[in-house]
């Protein structure tokens, strides 16, 4: 096979590629009829990403397919591709692809990324695959605005009620989709439909005859898309935090969502006898926080990374904003009760820490191709008869992108017309993991996709809220290991069902001590 061919000639290849092929060159034997793929290697690997993974261990290069496969006089796209050698040679024929998130990520370009996959239980027996999805930081076309990015920052530092947040953020986002289609860059080819098509191609520019697909959060979505248009290439699937295609998790059921992820956190508490114990009011506490910051939000200057330093208004929403983002880890879900606690005790502390290193924006904030999450999300879930949707009044109606409806709605964008992703009837072998407290892709999403798995398993991560297997190395890693080693065999899965609930924190001082 080709790709195997790439393993063991690494040297040879790179001499060739040095003098044929320029790093980010683009130049290739012709391309026969307008809407072929092909992979472009590129060694040594050209990404500055790359830099703490050890050299022969990575196969690098570019994706080139058709930006539009209905009109290939549209042009091109170019995404990265980095292959990360399995650590035992020779490897399994099948490699594991990851599939992220966002959408819009952009994988190929964090080192952190490359270094934990290289370090991953997956890479062990089989070589792995990132990509960056097209459209995004690294990819040609860009789908960036840099005045997105900027304001964005901007607009979570000052000083705004939830509906001024959305109005400025909807101001800008909207721009930016303006800017992009006057660019020539068209509306409807940045799509989980057209990424799934563009992993199709890149299997087979590759030579593989099958590959197993490791997605999460909206990455599941195009992962089920790849099942159904190649679905002889698909070995066996591992979905983590599933996006159900019938699923409007970014506009319509976000503020619902949300607000049942929160209440878990609540239930979890006063049922535990410590945090009971500790927290016994947690409910009011939290209230009683988020009123106060209506009425008169914090002034808290938080780390903007290296000796910058930002003032930074905290409103109610913000406060709120930043246990949605504690509830991607399992380590931050299991502080939430002793934030809301300080913060109801006037201390400030904990809050300013955790704004400073959990929430991403503005401290965090990273430059990125936002565009390309503007333009997916748009063109993959907006339907105008979906919106507004059901009111949830307990937190407000808060919710992290409760301005989406409105960005695509804006009138000359033309979103509300495209088909929607289908729901997946397949026999692929995957596993599906749920985190109890997912409260953007709920429980509920993994268990519509469910029905239509003829051999698919579900497993409930109890400590876990969104993104399971961002825990490298928790039983729920080792299950989907197992898995992917033997996909036709029994599972077992006796380490999820003797999983604690989590384990709450009930010291600030534990979280900021050095």
């Amino acid at each position: 096979m080709r790709f195997a061919r790439y393993r063991n000639q690494v040297p040879f290849i790179g001499l060739c590629l040095a003098i044929l092929w320029p790093i980010g060159s683009t130049a290739a034997t012709p391309i026969v009829g307008g809407e072929v793929s092909r992979f472009i290697p590129i060694q040594p690997c050209p990404f500055p990403s790359s830099g703490n993974v050890a050299p022969e261990r990575l196969h690098c290069g570019y994706l080139e397919a058709p930006m539009d496969r209905q009109h290939p006089e549209a042009g091109k796209v170019r995404l990265p591709v980095a292959i990360i050698r399995s650590r035992i040679i020779p490897s399994q024929p099948d490699p594991v692809v990851f599939i992220a998130g966002g959408p819009g990520a952009a994988p190929v370009a964090s080192a952190r990324t490359l270094e934990k996959f290289a370090a991953h239980r997956f890479g062990e027996n089989r070589d792995i695959i990132l990509f960056s999805q097209r459209g995004s930081l690294g990819t040609t076309p860009e789908l960036r605005c840099d005045r997105l990015r900027d304001q964005r920052q901007l607009v979570y530092l000052e000083d705004h009620d939830l509906k001024q947040r959305d109005r400025a953020i909807r101001r800008v986002a909207t721009d930016c989709l303006r800017q992009l289609r006057n660019q020539g860059l068209p509306p409807g080819v940045w799509s989980s439909a057209a990424i799934a098509r563009d992993l199709r191609d890149l299997r087979q520019s590759l030579g593989l005859s099958s590959w197993n697909l490791l997605a999460v959060s909206y990455g599941t979505l195009i992962a089920q898309e790849v099942a159904r248009v190649d679905a002889k290439g698909v070995r066996s699937m591992v979905l983590d935090s599933l996006v159900s295609p019938e699923s409007d998790l970014f506009m319509s059921e976000a503020a619902e969502n949300f607000s049942a992820g929160i209440e878990r956190v609540l239930q979890a508490c006063a049922k535990d006898t410590t945090c009971q114990a500790r927290f016994p009011q947690l409910r009011d506490s939290l209230d009683r926080v988020l009123e106060r910051l209506r009425e008169h939000p914090l002034k808290l200057v938080i780390d903007g990374g290296g000796d910058t330093a930002l003032d930074m208004v905290v409103n109610w929403h913000d406060f709120l904003g930043l246990t949605h983002w504690m509830l991607y880890s399992a380590t931050t879900l299991d502080w939430i009760p002793v934030l809301i606690d300080e913060t109801d005790q006037g201390r400030f502390g904990l809050l300013q820490h955790l704004l400073s290193r959990v929430f991403p924006a503005p401290a965090l904030a990273e430059d990125a191709a936002a565009g390309a999450f503007f333009a997916v999300v748009c063109r993959d879930q907006y339907r105008p008869a979906l919106l507004p949707g059901a009111e949830d009044d307990h937190f407000g109606g808060y919710a992290l992108t409760s301005f989406m409806g409105s960005v695509c709605a804006a009138p000359g964008l033309d979103y509300g017309d495209f088909p929607l992703v289908a729901p997946l009837v397949s026999d692929v072998p995957t596993l599906l993991l749920s985190g109890n407290f997912d409260l953007i892709t709920p429980p509920r999403y993994a268990s519509r996709v469910l029905e239509g798995l003829s051999r698919g398993v579900l497993a409930q991560v109890p400590n876990y809220g969104h993104s399971t297997l961002s825990g490298y190395t928790a039983c729920q890693t080792d299950v989907a290991a197992a898995f992917f080693n033997h996909p036709e065999s029994p599972l077992d899965m006796t380490c999820l069902e003797a999983l604690p609930p989590p384990q709450f924190t009930t010291d600030a001082g534990v979280i900021l001590a050095p």
